[in-house]
Formats: structure tokens, C-alpha cells, sequence
């Protein structure tokens, strides 16, 4: 255990910084002062800095989002006239429960943001909003509609209806939430209208007001029951709350009570105000039946319900968007209108920095990484894949391993003064209960002796407790995983009968059994429950384990969606994020890497398009496909389930650049962006005059060339350049990863050029001349970029790529074509080019700065490749695949009357 100064400094250093958020060198700045004063050890010193890392404040960014252009913004304007009632009872509830007034401020931000999105409760007429945000796994989505559900009620939506998962158990744990964080009372108190019905959460906070509610912990929606209270939705003084799971019955009944008890007779709609917010949004939701048929259950019930409002805001909420993105835009069926596509905003949730996601365990120098465990044990013990009937042995070595683990890690937490906290422990091995159940049996046997040995010898002197092989094995384990927490192993051991004592077992499935105990965390409220949970797919789809700290995951899936959601090993793990321990095969943690890299990837491209102004109907989100994907294996990895993505198509994006022309067409039209190119091409050209290289006069125009220059120069010029997220071919970073890694001889010198465009006034740019190039250019994007040539999509003139090739091979080639394209000079090119383009508008939009508007463009040599990665494997998503193949033109579109010349 830490000594009492050691937790002086811990104690001190928190108080200190409780306001603000310190950096890593503030923190040990200040605790080494506070060690002059309170004598400790180095590795209690270092104990001190890791448990002030857990504990500080942390932040929590506003994240990113694409925007339907017609969106008229409405929130901020309507805040003096929003009493916020459930806002702040709800947010003084999370101050209560722990949040850091920062995060909570954030949640704020952000929730605010997401409202101005949706669309003003109060707003007459007809209307209908279709959203989408992306979140975390385990990274708290469900603190995030909570407060949606109190700010919408705030401003005015009189119904919200809340979609879980498929599962009861998930449907229960979201309506407790619920309960505590917007009804503040027990809902099943409120549906058995009991006089005396109990306040909880917010509703010890203000019980003045409350929501209605029409389910409860026990019941989901019933009809009869929604009866009984005789009265319509609009009616009620109250915005009512409705939390039901995606099942085809109750979703029909819903509607059809909603239809017979609240329609207007005249048009059978309901003009109340709709929020409907489905969580686990690429659950069930989707519509995966093929094209042209009538659309699933689930996704046809929600489109049915949303058809029903005329006023209507539906919200999807998941942590794994891929098959949402895959739903075609332009789908519509006559009875059902338009699918649940995020026409109108994508909004990408940032974790506050406490958050441990796959990028901190799977990630490139993941964090967490040492956490990883592999199992190379079960191959023989659960089959992959196998039946129902399989029936296991004996435990595995590696999930004994586990378990002794899970008994340490509780004892270490006692050590640690953490409370009375919930603990879990979480085996997912099987999709099957009956396989569930025996895996239960057999850990419940394996624990029972355990427990029965530290109850006999863990209280013995260290030398006799040692000869208990239980005992030792548990040393063993302690002195491999956990001899650096903190604890020594007498103190482990001594604690160890306290700590293991409670643990106990429990399946988490459908299967419904009299004196079955149930997962249920607030029943052990006042001592904390410690448990080993198994199950399979009620443990893959947000079900949240309480204090989760060892996982062991036998699973086998192709798809991202699912493999994520399986995840439960992410989320918040305050004060023993180092006891943690998570146990797969190494070819599920190669999966993980590599998906870990495909969202990654997709939340930047969110970023990106949220700078660049995009549009949900723009949205190109690209989801690398994994790269044994095209090998014909029941493990290969796809990006959803294949029925999920009926509608997205399969493009190969070329990372091999021999031979190619890739440019910019699509330019910001943010000035910042505008002067920050300028300024980064300029920093460019005085760099290689700064460094020997002169300029000098085109031999087939009047631009500017420069040769021979090395490929480094190049490559920090692409790193710095901000180019639009929309110009597919041109993946800046990509392609200065490319040059700066590759040892093809031909890419490792360049020239550079300037052409003239026909503009007669010269101006000085960073100590050389240039004459813009006229170019005709289409604003998109609400204005906020412009693609050069409109449908064209071509910067450069054809036969500029002639630049830097000898006249005689020049004059060979226009010999023997009347008309060469650009590609024929590549075919001959010595060495690459670098072009770059000043662009001058002389129609649709007007450069106001005095920065030249710049793009670039280059020009590959033919070059052996064979030795090169070649392509990359991208599923994109009908939009994506319209803006790639309606403007990837040929190298013989382009001509200059098009161009604007």
C-alpha cells in the first residue's frame, strides 16, 4: 500500500489543479515540490503520479460534423425563452456522481451543438430531421442522449422515444438509466400509480417536475397499460418517455396505439413533436433485405412510426456506423418514404481524455497495449466454429491464468481504498446459452476451490500459505502481471480472503431460469458487486460491466461493427486502468489493429469534411477493407454484415503512382486556408533558393522551372498543404508517406514548375514571377470550396506534363500523335514533376484575398512497382461512389475551351 505521504501528494496536487487541467510536466513538477516536504520512496513517488494522472480533471473535445445545406440554425437563438429544468437538475446529478465540472460544461457544448442540429419542436408545418452520431464504445453515448432527452424535453418535444438494442436485459439497464438521469423516479412505481411512487437520481435533486413514462425497469411498452392512463401525448402538462426495444410486435403496437389514441381522425398523423432516438442505430435498424424488397421488420417499424409525425426528429446513436453509411440515400418505399440515411447531419463525438478506446490497446504504440493477453489454448477446448451441443472439459490454462488475474486485480482495488465499487470479470466464448451455461459451471467449480483454499491457507505465515498449490500459483501470476501496482505480495496475500470471498458467477443471456441471479448492480449498491459474468451476445451489444477489468474473448466474426461492439474492454477505468487484462487469439488482436486504423481513418474523414463544409449527401466516408479480404476464407474480415451493406460498392484506390496525374480541382475557399497554402508554397520556393536551387525560364512557355530538386523538399511541402478532403486521387498524406518511405530511383529527384497561365500581368510571388491561369470554377459545399473546371474537374492544360522532359522526346511523341495526352509524357518522364498551379476565377466565385489561390498537381514517371504495395481496398458508400466515377474523367477530358481558356 501507498504510504500516508504518498497519498499527502496524490491529495495535495488534486486540490491544486482541481479548476483546471494540468499537463504530465505540471503534475510532476508540482509533486516533486510537495516530496521535499513529504518524504517518499521512488516507487511510491511514482505510484503518487499514476493514481494524479487518473484522478485529474479531464477534457472532452466539441468533435466534428457534416451538415445538410437547407440547415437553419435554431438553438442558440431560443435559449432565453428555454426554461432548462431537466438540463440542470441532470447536470448537477453527473457533478454528483463524479463528472468534473469541465467535463460536465462539455457535455454541455456538446449537447447544444447536436440540439442546433435537430430541428425547433416549436417550428410549425410539416418537417423531419434524420441524424446520426457517432460515439465510443463504452465511452458513455447513453450520458449523451440522457442529456439530449432533458434538452429536448427543455425546448419543447412533448414525445421522445427511446429504441435499444434487441435484447430485454439492454432494454432494462437503459430504462434504469433513464429513470435516474431523466424521469428521477422508478419508473415501475409510476406504471403501478403508487401514491407513493420513489424519487431517485435527479429526482432527489428537484422532484418538482417529471416526465411521463409508459415503460419501466420490468415492462417494456404494453398497450393495455398505456390505456389505463386515458389521456393523449399532447395532453399531458409533461413530455412522455417511451423506452422500448427493436422488436417487431411492440413497435407495432406502439404504432398502432399511438395511431388509435393520438391521430388526428381527419389525417391519421399526430402532430406532436417526435424525438426518437435509436440507440445501437446499425443494430436491427438497417434495412438488409435486397433491393427492391419490402424492407426488414425493424427498419420498416421505425420508418412507420417516424411516417406517423408530421413533426419528427429521429437521432441514431452508435459506436460502429459502418452499415449506417452503407444505407442508400435515395431509397424510398411508397409506404414508408424515406430510409432512416443521415441526410441531415453526422455529428462524430469526441471521449473525454480519460477514455481507454481500441486506438489506446490496438493503436499504433497503443498506450494500453501491455494489457493484451493471448489465448493459443482453446483451439481444442471451444472448436471455431461449433454446435450448441458442444459440451466444454476442463477450464483452459489461459482463462485460469484469467481468473487468478480477475481475484488479484480485486485485491489490489481493496488495497487501494477504491470502496465499495462493482468489479467484473467478462467471458464471452460462445454465441450459445446451453455452451454458455456449461463454460458458468465450469469457472463456478474452479472458483469454489479457489476460494476454498484462500479461506484455508492465504491467512497462514507466507511459508506455509506458500505450500498450497493455490496459494503459489497465485504468487506466481501476482509476480508476472501485478508485482509493480503498488502492494507488496504479503499484503496481497494477507487481503486476499476479503477481497475473493464475494466473487461469484453468473450467465448473461435470454434464457429465463426461476432463482436465476441476474446482473443487476444496483441491488449491491451499498457493497459493491464482484462478479464473473459469461455470456455471448447480451455481453456484445451494449451491455455496460460495471468496473470491468478482466476480459477474455474467444469470438469468432467477420465484421467490424460486430468485433467492436464486442468490445467491452473499452470505457473508463479511473484508479486501475494497470490491473486491467484482456485475453483473444493473436488473430483477433491483428483484427482489432486493423480496425482500430479503419475508424480512425473514418472519424478523420469526418473532421476533414466538417472543415471543408460537406454535406451527409457529400459524405465519401471510405472504410479500408481488411487486406486478406480478398482471399476466400470464413475469417476474412468485412466491413459489416454483407446483407448490412447491399448498397456499397467495392473501389480500388491506387497507392502505386507510377505512371499517374493526380491534382487538386477542389480548392478551399476559407481565406485562413487560402493564405496558409499560399504561405506554405512560398516557405517552399525561398527554401530551394536558400539551398542552391535556381529557377529558370520554361523551355515551352513562359513559367518558371526548377530541376533536379530531392524528393524531401516535395514531401514537406505535402505534409503542410491543406488539401480538400474531396479530391479522392489526391491523399496528400498518403502519397508523402509514400515518397518518403520508398527507394524507387526515380522518385528520388523532382522538378518544379510554374506555368504561365495566358493572363498578360506578371506578379511577384517569393522572389519569382508567375501569371495566373484562368480557370471557370463551381462553388459547392455552401460555398465554402469551388471544384476548377466545374464538371471537368482538370486544373492543369493538356500537354502540360510535358515540363521537364528533353524537346527532342517531346517533339518524337507529338509526331507520332497529332494530340498526345498528358499520359503518353509520363510514360517518358526522366524524373517526376511537381506542378504548381496559380489559379485566377473568371467565373463563379471571386478570390477576395490578396493570396493567390494555388492547387497542385503531379506527374509520375513510369516506375517498377512490383515491389510496392499496390493498391489499397476502400468500401465506399453510394455517394462516395458517384462523386469518384462522375468525375474521375479520362486523360482526355480537359481541353482548354473547358478549362476557361
Amino acid at each position: 500500500m501507498a504510504s500516508d505521504n504518498a497519498n499527502n501528494i496524490i491529495n495535495s496536487v488534486l486540490m491544486a489543479y482541481e479548476a483546471s487541467v494540468p499537463s504530465a510536466d505540471e503534475i510532476r513538477d508540482l509533486a516533486s515540490k510537495l516530496r521535499l516536504a513529504y518524504s517518499v520512496s521512488d516507487e511510491d513517488f511514482e505510484y503518487a503520479i499514476r493514481i494524479i494522472h487518473s484522478r485529474r480533471p479531464h477534457t472532452m473535445d466539441l468533435g466534428s460534423a457534416v451538415v445538410a445545406e437547407d440547415h437553419k440554425p435554431w438553438y442558440f437563438a431560443n435559449k432565453p425563452d428555454i426554461t432548462p429544468y431537466y438540463w440542470d437538475r441532470y447536470s448537477r446529478y453527473l457533478i454528483k456522481q463524479g463528472w468534473t465540472p469541465t467535463v460536465t460544461r462539455q457535455l454541455d457544448r456538446v449537447t447544444d451543438k447536436i440540439m442546433d442540429l435537430m430541428e425547433n419542436p416549436k417550428k410549425e408545418g410539416k418537417w423531419k430531421r434524420r441524424g446520426l452520431v457517432m460515439g465510443d464504445v463504452q465511452s458513455g453515448k447513453t450520458s449523451t442522449y440522457t442529456a439530449l432527452c432533458c434538452k429536448g424535453a427543455d425546448a419543447g418535444y412533448k414525445l421522445i422515444i427511446l429504441l435499444t438494442g434487441t435484447l430485454e436485459n439492454l432494454r432494462k439497464q437503459t430504462q434504469e438509466r433513464l429513470d435516474a438521469g431523466f424521469i428521477g423516479r422508478d419508473s415501475s412505481g409510476l406504471l403501478a400509480q403508487q401514491k407513493q411512487n420513489r424519487l431517485i437520481g435527479t429526482g432527489l435533486i428537484d422532484s418538482n417536475r417529471y416526465p411521463g413514462v409508459f415503460t419501466s425497469v420490468k415492462n417494456d411498452f404494453k398497450s393495455d397499460l398505456a390505456t389505463q392512463f386515458g389521456f393523449k401525448v399532447d395532453a399531458h402538462n409533461e413530455p412522455i418517455l417511451v423506452v422500448v426495444k427493436k422488436h417487431k410486435k411492440i413497435l407495432e403496437n406502439l404504432e398502432n396505439w399511438l395511431h388509435d389514441h393520438n391521430a388526428n381522425p381527419a389525417t391519421g398523423l399526430i402532430d406532436t413533436p417526435l424525438l426518437l432516438i435509436d440507440d445501437e442505430a446499425d443494430n436491427a435498424s438497417v434495412d438488409t433485405t435486397p433491393e427492391g424488397e419490402k424492407p426488414t421488420a425493424i427498419n420498416s417499424g421505425i420508418r412507420s412510426l417516424l411516417k406517423l409525425f408530421t413533426r419528427s426528429t429521429y437521432v441514431g446513436f452508435t459506436a460502429t456506423p459502418f452499415a449506417n453509411i452503407f444505407i442508400d440515400p435515395d431509397t424510398e418505399h411508397s409506404m414508408l418514404e424515406d430510409d432512416l440515411f443521415p441526410r441531415d447531419f453526422i455529428y462524430s463525438l469526441d471521449p473525454p481524455s480519460n477514455y481507454i478506446g481500441a486506438e489506446a490497446i490496438f493503436g499504433y504504440k497503443g498506450k494500453y497495449a501491455s494489457c493484451l493477453k493471448t489465448i493459443d489454448d482453446a483451439d481444442d477446448w471451444i472448436p471455431m466454429p461449433h454446435k450448441s451441443s458442444h459440451r466444454v472439459e476442463d477450464l483452459t490454462e489461459s482463462l485460469e491464468w484469467a481468473i487468478y488475474c480477475f481475484i488479484l486485480a480485486n485485491t489490489i482495488r481493496d488495497l487501494r481504498n477504491e470502496g465499495a465499487t462493482h468489479r467484473s470479470m467478462l467471458v464471452n466464448v460462445s454465441r450459445y446459452t446451453d455452451v454458455q451455461e456449461d463454460v458458468a459451471e465450469k469457472i463456478d467449480d474452479q472458483l469454489r476451490k479457489v476460494q476454498q483454499d484462500i479461506r484455508n491457507y492465504s491467512q497462514l505465515p507466507a511459508k506455509e500459505a506458500r505450500l498450497n498449490g493455490t496459494i503459489s500459483m497465485l504468487e506466481r501470476v501476482w509476480k508476472k502481471e501485478y508485482s509493480n501496482a503498488g502492494p507488496t505480495w504479503d499484503e496481497v496475500r494477507v487481503r486476499l480472503l476479503k477481497a475473493s470471498l464475494p466473487i461469484n458467477v453468473m450467465t448473461v443471456n435470454q434464457r429465463r431460469k426461476k432463482g436465476k441471479a441476474t446482473l443487476d448492480y444496483k441491488l449491491h449498491k451499498d457493497d459493491g458487486l464482484r462478479v464473473i459474468a459469461v455470456g455471448g451476445n447480451s455481453l456484445s451489444r451494449g451491455l455496460t460491466l460495471e468496473g470491468l477489468c478482466v476480459s477474455y474473448f474467444y469470438r469468432n466474426s467477420q465484421a467490424y461493427d460486430t468485433l467492436m461492439q464486442m468490445g467491452r474492454w473499452f470505457g473508463y477505468r479511473e484508479d486501475y486502468e494497470d490491473l486491467c487484462r484482456v485475453w483473444m487469439t493473436d488473430e483477433a488482436i491483428q483484427w482489432y489493429k486493423h480496425i482500430s486504423l479503419s475508424t480512425s481513418e473514418l472519424r478523420d474523414e469526418v473532421k476533414k469534411m466538417d472543415f471543408d463544409g460537406l454535406t451527409p449527401m457529400d459524405f465519401g466516408l471510405k472504410v479500408r477493407a481488411h487486406p486478406d479480404s480478398v482471399i476466400v476464407s470464413i475469417r476474412n474480415l468485412i466491413v459489416t454484415a454483407r446483407n448490412k451493406m447491399r448498397t456499397a460498392k467495392t473501389v480500388e484506390r491506387l497507392v502505386s503512382l507510377s505512371e499517374q496525374g493526380p491534382e487538386t480541382p477542389r480548392l478551399h475557399t476559407d481565406p485562413a486556408v487560402i493564405k496558409a497554402n499560399a504561405k506554405a508554397v512560398e516557405r517552399f520556393i525561398v527554401k530551394l533558393r536558400e539551398n542552391g536551387f535556381v529557377n529558370q525560364d520554361s523551355e515551352y512557355g513562359e513559367g518558371v522551372i526548377w530541376r533536379g530538386v530531392p524528393k524531401k523538399y516535395i514531401v514537406e511541402l505535402l505534409q503542410e498543404f491543406k488539401v480538400h478532403s474531396l479530391n479522392f486521387n489526391f491523399q496528400s498524406e498518403n502519397i508523402a508517406s509514400f515518397l518518403e518511405r520508398t527507394d524507387e530511383s526515380k522518385l528520388q529527384v523532382w522538378d518544379i514548375v510554374i506555368p504561365s497561365g495566358s493572363i498578360d500581368v506578371e506578379k511577384p510571388f517569393a522572389g519569382v514571377k508567375y501569371s495566373a491561369q484562368k480557370r471557370t470554377v463551381v462553388l459547392r459545399g455552401r460555398g465554402k470550396f469551388i471544384v476548377v473546371a466545374g464538371a471537368s474537374a482538370r486544373v492543369g492544360s493538356r500537354g502540360g506534363e510535358k515540363e521537364g522532359i528533353h524537346p527532342e522526346v517531346v517533339g518524337k511523341i507529338q509526331k507520332e500523335h497529332k494530340n498526345p495526352s498528358d499520359k503518353m509524357y509520363r510514360a517518358v518522364r526522366p524524373r517526376p514533376l511537381l506542378i504548381l498551379h496559380f489559379i485566377e476565377a473568371i467565373k463563379g466565385w471571386v478570390n477576395e484575398t490578396s493570396d493567390p489561390m494555388i492547387a497542385l498537381g503531379l506527374s509520375f514517371p513510369k516506375f517498377d512497382d512490383s515491389g510496392q504495395e499496390k493498391k489499397v481496398t476502400y468500401k465506399v458508400n453510394v455517394v462516395e461512389w458517384r462523386n469518384m466515377f462522375e468525375e474521375e474523367l479520362d486523360d482526355d477530358a480537359g481541353e482548354d475551351e473547358e478549362l476557361g481558356e
